[in-house]
C-alpha cells in the first residue's frame, strides 16, 4: 500500500512538471506578447488624457462648434437664460471656452428679459458662472410688451447669469426712452431692476421739445420707477472691486 502511494504521488509530480514544462513551452511567447500589448494600450490611453503631453498651443482651438445654441435651466425646469453664436470653441491645457459673436437672452422674469450681444465671449471655466464680453457690447432690456426699456453700450463687460449682474470699467452709454447718460464704469443689477454709473455720470433728457442735462460722480436708474437720481460722492470701492474682478481675465487674448 505505501508502494502504491509512492508509486501514485511520483506521477502526480511527474504531470505537474511536465504540465508546467509544456505551458511554459506553448504559451511564453503569446503570454510576452499580452503583457507588451497591454502595456502598450496603457501609454497611449495615459498620453491620450494628459493634455499636457500633446504639445499643443493653448491659443489655438482643438475642439469647436459651429451655429450652436445652449439653454440653462433652474430647479423647476425653467429657462433662465440662452446662448447662441457663430462658433464655440474649447482649448487645449485650458478649461476656457470662447464665443464668436454671441448672442444671450436672460430671462430676468416669466415675461421681461435681457437680450446681450457681442462680438466675442470668453468663459474662464466653461461652467457659464461668469462671461467676459468684449468688442462692440450690447444690452437691451425688453418688457413684456416687447418694448425696449433701456439699451447699454460699452466696449467690454462682465456678466454673472446666476445674479443677473453686469459690470464694466469702460465708457459706457445708457439710453432709456427720454434721455441718454454716459460714465465711466457701470453696475447693472437685472434682477432688482437697478443701472449705477460709478463715475463722472453725465444725463441729456428731453421731453416736449426740451432737453435738459444734468452731472454727478454717480446715477442710479431706477427701472421699475423709470427715473435717474444722483448718488452722493463716496469712495471708490464699487469701482475698484469690479476691476479686481475683471482686469487679469480681460487680458487673456485668442
Amino acid at each position: 500500500m505505501k508502494l502504491a502511494n509512492n508509486f501514485l504521488q511520483n506521477i502526480s509530480k511527474k504531470n505537474t512538471i511536465d504540465f508546467i514544462k509544456n505551458i511554459s513551452k506553448k504559451n511564453i511567447i503569446i503570454l510576452c506578447m499580452l503583457l507588451i500589448s497591454i502595456l502598450w494600450i496603457n501609454n497611449i490611453l495615459s498620453n491620450a488624457l494628459n493634455y499636457q503631453n500633446l504639445g499643443l498651443d493653448s491659443k489655438t482651438s482643438n475642439h469647436f462648434l459651429k451655429k450652436f445654441k445652449m439653454v440653462e435651466t433652474n430647479a423647476d425646469g425653467n429657462v433662465s437664460w440662452t446662448m447662441q453664436g457663430d462658433r464655440l470653441e474649447k482649448f487645449p491645457n485650458s478649461p476656457r471656452s470662447e464665443v464668436i459673436n454671441p448672442i444671450m437672452n436672460v430671462n430676468s422674469t416669466e415675461t421681461e428679459t435681457w437680450v446681450i450681444k457681442a462680438k466675442h465671449a470668453l468663459d474662464p471655466d466653461s461652467l457659464f458662472n461668469s462671461i467676459y464680453l468684449t468688442e462692440d457690447v450690447e444690452f437691451n432690456k425688453y418688457d413684456e410688451n416687447n418694448n425696449n426699456e433701456v439699451n447699454i453700450i460699452t466696449t467690454e463687460a462682465a456678466v454673472y447669469p446666476d445674479t443677473e449682474i453686469i459690470e464694466t470699467t469702460q465708457f459706457a452709454t445708457i439710453t432709456t426712452p427720454d434721455s441718454k447718460t454716459t460714465g465711466n464704469g457701470l453696475i447693472a443689477d437685472m434682477k432688482n431692476g437697478q443701472i449705477k454709473i460709478l463715475s463722472n455720470a453725465k444725463r441729456l433728457s428731453y421731453a416736449d421739445k426740451q432737453s435738459q442735462q444734468l452731472e454727478g460722480d454717480r446715477m442710479m436708474y431706477d427701472l421699475t420707477k423709470k427715473t435717474w437720481v444722483l448718488l452722493k460722492k463716496e469712495n471708490q470701492d464699487d469701482k475698484i472691486e469690479v476691476q479686481k474682478r475683471t482686469k487679469t481675465i480681460f487680458k487673456i487674448k485668442k
